[in-house]
């Protein structure tokens, strides 16, 4: 059976860090427990010599728990231990003989060793032997390791290697040095990368030769290695090794990959946090190092980087004053949100930008005069935009809301929408009084942010003052946020009666024309006999415009209060548009009743059928009383079938009313479907 890819570096280290916290935990865990029957752990170890992957898990789960058991029971420790070695030693197939080392890896001591250092010998098991002679502390694990390379081939030697690069074992370094120029790839990238984790001084040699060799097929490979050893070296304290090898990597025959890493790994070197490096690479216009160094800026620690670096701004081109400016958002102080600040008229719309979103990280109530000034600024609907979103974003709360509100009393105030808006998304409520006022603007833009903000933001209770606003409204283009934002608070109301009166009161007083049918196209959100009332009277006004907006709000009335209004002015009007905007409502109202059929339901329909003038007003009344689930309805399908404009929609309706009342009426749905001659489709 093929065995799995083998276990890296980082895994086996990873595995090895978890060990102690584990085995603690397993420690305290197991004084709770009583001792194991020596049985059990027999019959555990002979079923899992037969686990495939598939097959049952139970024995292994057996065994874990009695690895666990055994952290404070040593007796049980060494009977595990020895059940598997032998079962590693027997005829157990890979899988088991793999779960086998991964438990040696976890309670394995030097009495384990000689099995492990057999599975050394195959290709097959040599991996998962590594794994466990990666963990094991002995110092033994490691000669077994180190001892069992120069015979070993293939992949199973580069295992070897990557354990011995894992355990840091310095005195294998002279035998993977000749391995790293092995003729087999895989070996000899092992052998490159482990002398990269050893990184003492002859591996740290062995790599600075291999670099000057130069063989391209190693050149990545040498490379990461070479990063590995420098980080060890610095984390080890020798900042001068490790600084040596980055800066092999940083001339500009190097990859730019290359070169930005050593560059990054020696400003973290740098006693001075690498600020005079940063420097001289803006100096010497280095393209590929200096976004880096700009990025860079944000981690100094000098307090005075901010005001050095602000300083060098103007100096930058465009691209470069973008990522400083982002540098200094991120270190946040004074002399940085200063030089952001000063950015915010710059003549370049991505400077412009970046210095937008980073006031909005950091600004304040503080900052709302001067993006006010960047929003009169402004070239372009999507940098006003910015601004906006900048001015919703600034911190400060209600401080901040406060400000807001301060520049809006500024009657020369450019783009005064955008910043109502920003107190709409910001969700100031403090600011309605004020929206108010801004209602009332001639200036389209600015009436209809100021409707929208008081859609989201007024109470229930402020009903009455926009629809004192809407009646006199000056911005007509503002006239359909207008009827949005009171129809919002007209919904917010409970009381019908309530808002009825509101709206009607305010339909009686308005003289404006435009004014009354808006306030007649808010009525169905009102609902309740007296809205009704008013709805009709307005059906029956000379004014055409008027009456217009009449029977559009009568044709969404939202209950079936108004049937026979809308009946009466179906049959009444010799407007074709109206009477079918009425047939429209009124099939509507039916269909929503189809939930609890009743004789009016029916008798509805059929007033509906008797109005249908055309092959369409049929195939609409059709198409709602197929969700009539009645005999009755069934009934009234079938006398539709004649009708040869709408005869495929009455088949329709048939077939469908059928099939829903087929369980508690099969006698009428057979009936029904015989006279179509066939069945529920």
């Amino acid at each position: 059976m093929k065995p799995p890819s083998r276990f890296h570096t980082s895994q086996r280290l990873m595995v090895a860090a978890l060990l102690v916290p584990l085995l603690s935990l397993w420690t305290a865990l197991a004084a709770l427990e009583p001792a194991p029957d020596p049985a059990d752990l027999a019959r555990l170890l002979s079923q899992a010599a037969t686990y495939e992957l598939g097959t049952s898990l139970a024995p292994l789960r057996g065994i874990e728990d009695l690895v666990r058991q055994s952290a404070s029971q040593p007796a049980l420790r060494a009977n595990i231990e020895t059940g598997l070695d032998r079962l590693i030693a027997g005829d157990a197939t890979y899988e088991a003989r793999r779960f086998a080392c991964l438990q040696l890896a976890v309670i394995g001591s030097d009495r384990s060793l000689a099995t492990l250092a057999g599975l050394l010998q195959s290709g097959e098991t040599a991996g998962i032997a590594c794994y466990a002679l990666s963990a094991l502390p002995s110092a033994k694990a490691v000669e077994i390791l180190r001892d069992a390379l120069p015979a070993a081939r293939g992949p199973a030697q580069a295992q070897i290697i990557e354990a011995l690069g894992a355990r840091r074992d310095d005195r294998s370094v002279r035998q993977l040095a000749p391995l790293a120029r092995d003729p087999d790839a895989a070996v000899a990238r092992a052998a490159i990368a482990a002398l990269g984790n050893i990184a003492d001084k002859p591996a740290c040699q062995a790599l600075a030769l291999l670099r000057t060799e130069g063989i391209p097929a190693q050149a990545r490979a040498v490379a990461e290695a070479s990063f590995t050893a420098a980080e060890k070296l610095a984390a080890s304290g020798d900042r001068t090794g490790a600084a040596a090898i980055y800066e092999r990597y940083l001339p500009p025959d190097q990859p730019n990959d290359l070169r930005r890493g050593a560059f990054g790994g020696l400003l973290r070197l740098d006693q001075d946090g690498g600020e005079r490096r940063i420097r001289q690479t803006l100096t010497s216009r280095d393209a590929v190092l200096t976004p880096v160094a700009l990025a860079a800026i944000s981690h100094l620690r000098s307090p005075g980087a901010s005001a050095r670096f602000a300083a060098d701004l103007p100096m930058l081109p465009p691209q470069e004053q973008v990522w400083l400016l982002l540098a200094l958002a991120d270190r946040g102080d004074a002399a940085a949100h200063a030089a952001i600040q000063s950015q915010l008229a710059a003549t370049d719309p991505a400077v412009r930008g970046a210095a937008l979103a980073a006031e909005a990280r950091l600004g304040d109530a503080r900052s709302v005069p001067a993006l006010c000034r960047a929003l009169a600024r402004a070239e372009t609907a999507e940098e006003r935009q910015a601004v906006e979103t900048a001015l919703t974003q600034l911190r400060g709360g209600p401080q901040t809301d406060r400000a807001l509100l301060e520049e809006l009393k500024t009657p020369s105030l450019a783009a005064r929408s955008y910043v109502i808006s920003a107190l709409a998304r910001r969700g100031c409520r403090d600011a309605v009084s004020a929206l108010l006022a801004e209602a009332d603007s001639p200036d389209g833009a600015t009436a209809k942010a100021a409707f929208q903000a008081l859609g989201r933001l007024a109470s229930a209770d402020q009903l009455p003052s926009l629809l004192d606003r809407l009646a006199r409204l000056r911005a007509d283009d503002a006239r359909g946020d207008a009827e949005s934002a009171v129809a919002r608070l007209i919904t917010a109301l409970p009381d019908a009666n309530r808002r009825s009166e509101m709206v009607c009161s305010a339909l009686a007083r308005a003289s404006d024309l435009e004014a009354r049918c808006s306030l007649l196209r808010l009525l169905p959100a009102c609902a309740g006999s007296q809205a009704l009332e008013a709805v009709k009277a307005g059906c029956a006004e000379a004014n055409p415009r008027l009456r217009d907006a009449a029977v559009r709000a009568l044709a969404e009335w939202p209950d079936a209060e108004a049937w026979d209004a809308l009946v009466a002015e179906h049959d009444r009007s010799e407007d074709p548009a109206h009477r079918a905007l009425c047939l429209r409502a009124l099939a509507r109202l039916a269909e929503e009743q189809n939930a609890n059929v009743s004789a009016e339901l029916i008798a509805r329909y059929r007033q509906l059928f008797a109005r249908a003038q055309t092959g369409e007003d049929r195939k609409l009344v059709l198409g709602a009383l197929a969700g009539a689930a009645d005999p009755d309805a069934l009934k009234l399908a079938l006398e539709q079938l004649p009708n040869a404009s709408a005869h495929a929609e009455a088949e329709l309706a048939v077939r469908k009313i059928a099939g829903a009342v087929q369980r508690q009426h099969p006698q009428a749905a057979a009936e029904a479907l015989r006279q179509l001659g066939g069945k529920p489709r």
